[in-house]
């Protein structure tokens, strides 16, 4: 009998035993071993006994010379001479008799795996158990046989067909290949019974091919696990966000065949079916077997390949569990298709490090607005929140993992993920479960939904006390910094130290603050999107409901981000009308003499005006949230070009606005004849559209604040600039922005690892240069250490020129048509003439306002229907299009465009003659 707890080893070993003596596992094989192991951690197991490897080298002793001389004259190289070794191997040990006592004591313990089974006409697994196999090194996958659908009477047979597989041409080269001695295969043989599987595969606990811990892994099929691990069948696979227990994406086969045991009894068979498109597990199953792979991960400290069954009544069994084999390294993706609207080109290090540290703070505090527990957010201070931009050869992107990790480590929150995507206009990752039809998971899901509708609802209501808090917050640090930077303040309020607590209390107070601003964002994404699905339920392509809900933004009043362009109107108006100051906006002077002309005192009235300007939207400029990028109160006369665009082209805020309202007028009488007799729909849809049109206009509104904090930090750092060069650490001011926060922090409060800060600034300042000349993806995707891809990403090569008659295509965002030439600009200088053409850009930020009022029409290749350009242009009657790859290469400045702003193309019609 098989040797049981605390008796002497026999031929056999019992599945019991070897759960309840580990020392047993020195006889059994690697994989023998590991079952042993699940079925003392409680896990369901098939019942099973093992051949021990003692017994197994008793059967082959007899032959063990004729095997040795076989593999002494061995040439692995070479397969006819594998071929026929193996063969004669094969025929010297099914040749062999299983000693008599063996043979009973195995048949014996078989008889005995069979009466603990409930179920009938009991078949077998033999499969072999060698030493080394599925180990972490050496999986030996597929190299030796595993026997199916063996009678009880067949075991003998079975046992030595598995002793010659060890043996067999493939296992032979593989142990080789791999440096493993084939003299001594230490072989033992394990006899299962079969699970008569409804559906099998394997589970890994970290994704195989990136090794990324936080991604399991379902494969799984109809019918025998056979099928999944030998690929012979169709195959669903799931991707499992670990920590959220969430199904992040899907691939449901048709599947038309599945392995089934041979009705004859000999092994298997692939079985035809009529196809089935729906998935072979439930999602709870999925969850069920990423939470058994992971928990076996932790228990047994590596990560777990694990194949598993269900049978026809739904219960689980485990059939193997090995350390997963040569993982990839941790996936990591980067994306810039957003954030590139408000960080275009390169940025400096210290844009880099406070904006990541604004990220910290922001989402930190918005994590728990959307209902994170105390002990998420805790879980996730220092491998999360800190990591939500990277940097890219200067270039800033989003850290598109840590952001679905963001909203999947809140229950109930994955279904905010589609309308984030397409707020965001980045490819689609994120394909939502299946909802439960029924039972305790139902009742769970729509208790999650219940606390997230009451989270939400709580935030909406207590969203505007929320904006004027933060705008109140904004107003005091403000005065704060006027008063600390006031020539008659003492000195030791504005030293380095002084200024570098003020920064950190603006950090930990003004910034959480703008959190509010993301939970509007949230709400403007949601509702925004919902206004498309509710006008496509009516009937409309998608394509003819997305141009509708961008007639019905246009127009909206009260969208603070337009007062700066206004109050430019307003001062090109009051040029327009006295004839001395458009004498001298239309004279030769440079912008610089202009300013100086200025300050006579037939034109003071126009110059306080103009200082007024200044002093209310100086921090709306282009590149605005880059420090490095200069305030128009630093340089005025950069006003003078732009007051010169708009006195050239005649603009007139009023005339723009009266026809983006008729635009909208239209549109909504278009919702309302769809919605015609339909009293419940009208009303859902018309509170949607209000909700979504109010926080669209708050973004916006909340865009200034933000340009005016950044507007503070900037004020903060260039009075830092100057006291660290008047120390002896820079050789300009302006050499603070080649440092990051952390660094200046460092140099002044003596923790800095190297304080050679010139050093620093000159070897980034050349790599900076060198970066210039690169172009990036607008994805970057990284496995293991970041920087290593990040250093060698996949370069864009700029494309041809695009021909005459080519239709280039995007998301239109305003409606209009306008035929002009293109002006391409890559980093608009304040000074550019734009007078009626068409803006070509990569990107825009909000400073591109006063561009953009001048423009016919403006065409990006990044940005989305929720972007400040897209608002913007809705909000100026400018038509506009976004998202069209590669525009600022196929277009060159000079070539005439047919831009669409509804049809979302812009059209080459003629080249430029150069």
């Amino acid at each position: 009998m098989a040797a049981e707890p605390g008796t002497a080893l026999g031929a056999t070993v019992s599945d019991i035993a070897l759960a309840a003596d580990a020392t047993l596992t020195t006889q059994v094989g690697a994989k023998a071993a590991n079952l042993g192991r699940l079925v003392a951690a409680g896990y369901r197991v098939p019942p099973f006994v093992v051949l021990s490897s003692a017994a197994c080298a008793r059967i082959l002793e007899p032959i063990r010379g004729s095997i040795a001389a076989e593999l002494d004259s061995l040439e692995y190289t070479d397969p006819s001479a594998l071929r026929a070794v193996s063969a004669r191997i094969r025929a010297l040990i099914l040749a062999t008799a299983i000693p008599a006592d063996i043979r009973t004591e195995l048949d014996a313990d078989v008889s005995e795996i069979i009466d603990r089974t409930a179920q009938s006409d009991i078949r077998l697994a033999v499969r072999s158990s060698v030493s080394g196999e599925d180990s972490a090194t050496d999986s030996f996958a597929g190299q030796l046989d595993t026997l199916l659908n063996i009678a009880p009477a067949e075991v003998s047979g079975a046992v030595l067909e598995v002793l010659a597989s060890a043996y067999s041409e493939r296992s032979l080269f593989y142990r080789a290949h791999r440096g493993l001695d084939n003299a001594e295969i230490d072989c033992a043989v394990l006899v299962q019974v079969l699970v008569d599987s409804a559906v099998s595969g394997v589970a890994f606990s970290c994704n195989p091919q990136t090794g990324d811990p936080a991604e399991a892994v379902v494969s799984a099929a109809l019918g025998l696990g056979e099928g999944v691990v030998a690929g012979t069948v169709e195959c669903d696979t799931y991707f499992v966000d670990t920590a959220a227990r969430t199904i992040v994406s899907r691939s449901v086969a048709e599947k038309q065949s599945r392995v089934v045991v041979a009705a004859d009894g000999s092994g298997t068979v692939i079985e035809e079916m009529a196809a089935v498109t729906d998935q072979a597990l439930t999602d709870a199953q999925v969850v069920e077997l990423v939470d058994t792979a992971t928990a076996l991960a932790e228990t047994f400290g590596t990560p777990q390949d694990v194949e598993w069954a269900y049978d026809a009544g739904g219960v689980l069994y485990l059939l193997q569990a090995r350390p997963i084999t040569a993982t990839g390294a941790r996936e990591t993706i980067f994306d810039n298709v957003n954030v590139a609207e408000s960080y275009p080109g390169l940025s400096t290090p210290l844009t880099f490090s406070i904006l990541r540290n604004a990220y910290e703070q922001v989402f930190r505090a918005c994590h728990k607005d959307f209902g994170a527990s105390g002990a998420i957010v805790d879980r996730n201070a220092a491998s999360l929140y800190p990591y939500l931009v990277g940097t890219a050869h200067g270039r800033i992107y989003y850290n598109i993992s840590n952001w679905y990790r963001l909203f999947l480590q809140i229950p109930g929150m994955e279904f905010a993920i589609e309308g984030w995507e397409a707020a965001l206009n980045i490819e689609n990752r994120y394909q939502r479960p299946a909802a439960p039809k029924r039972g305790l998971a139902r009742a769970k899901m729509y208790l999650l939904r219940l606390r997230i509708a009451a989270i939400i609802a709580v935030g909406w209501l207590r969203l505007p006390r929320r904006l004027r808090a933060f705008f109140t917050e904004l107003q005091s640090f403000t005065a704060d910094l006027d008063r600390r930077l006031a020539p008659e303040t003492p000195e030791r309020e504005r030293d380095p130290e002084a200024l570098l607590e003020w920064m950190e209390r603006c950090l930990h107070e003004l910034v959480p603050a703008y959190a509010v601003q993301i939970f509007n964002d949230f709400l403007a994404q949601q509702m925004f999107h919902v206004v498309g699905l509710l006008l496509e339920r009516e009937g409309l392509t998608e394509t003819a409901a997305i141009t509708l809900r961008n007639e019905l933004f246009c127009g909206e009043e009260g969208v603070d981000s337009v007062d700066p362009v206004r109050s430019a109107l307003a001062l090109t108006a009051t040029v327009r009308s006295d004839a001395a100051l458009r004498e001298l906006f239309e004279g030769p002077l440079e912008p610089q003499e202009v300013w100086k002309a200025l300050a006579q005192s037939g034109f003071a009235e126009f110059r306080a005006a103009c200082l007024r300007h200044i002093a209310l939207f100086g921090d709306r400029t282009v590149d605005e949230l880059k420090l490095e990028t200069d305030p128009l109160g630093e340089h005025p006369e950069r006003l003078v070009p732009m007051l010169r665009n708009y006195l050239r082209g005649g603009q007139n805020i009023d005339e723009m606005a009266a026809r983006e309202k008729l635009i909208r007028r239209e549109a909504e009488a278009t919702a309302a004849a769809l919605f015609g007799g339909k009293f419940a729909q009208r009303t859902v849809f018309r509170f949607a559209l209000s909700r979504a049109r109010e926080h669209v206009k708050q973004r916006e509104n909340m865009r200034l604040g933000r340009s005016r904090s950044f507007g503070l930090v900037k004020r903060v750092f260039r009075e830092y600039g100057r006291q660290m060069h008047a120390a002896g650490l820079l050789d300009d001011p302006r050499d603070i922005f080649w440092l990051t926060y952390e660094e200046i922090a460092a140099l002044t409060r003596g923790t800095a690892v190297d304080t050679d800060a010139a050093r620093t600034v000159a070897t980034r300042k050349r790599d900076h240069e060198r970066w210039r000349t690169e172009e990036l993806p607008t994805r970057i995707v990284t496995a293991g250490i970041a920087a290593v891809g990040i250093n060698d990403p996949a370069f864009e090569h700029p494309a041809p020129t695009g021909d005459s008659g080519s239709v280039l295509h995007g998301i239109g965002c305003a409606p209009g048509r306008v035929e002009a030439p293109a002006l391409v600009l890559t980093t608009p200088e304040p000074d550019v003439v734009v007078d009626g053409q068409i803006l070509v850009a990569a990107s825009t930020d909000p400073g591109w306002v006063f561009l953009m009022v001048a423009a016919g029409g403006l065409v990006s290749e990044k940005g989305s229907p929720l972007s400040h350009t897209a608002i913007i242009g809705r909000e100026l009657g400018i038509p506009t299009v976004v998202g069209v790859p590669g525009v600022t290469r196929l277009v060159a400045s000079g070539d005439v465009l047919i831009l669409d702003g509804k049809a979302g193309t812009a059209t080459i019609v003629q080249e430029h003659s150069s």
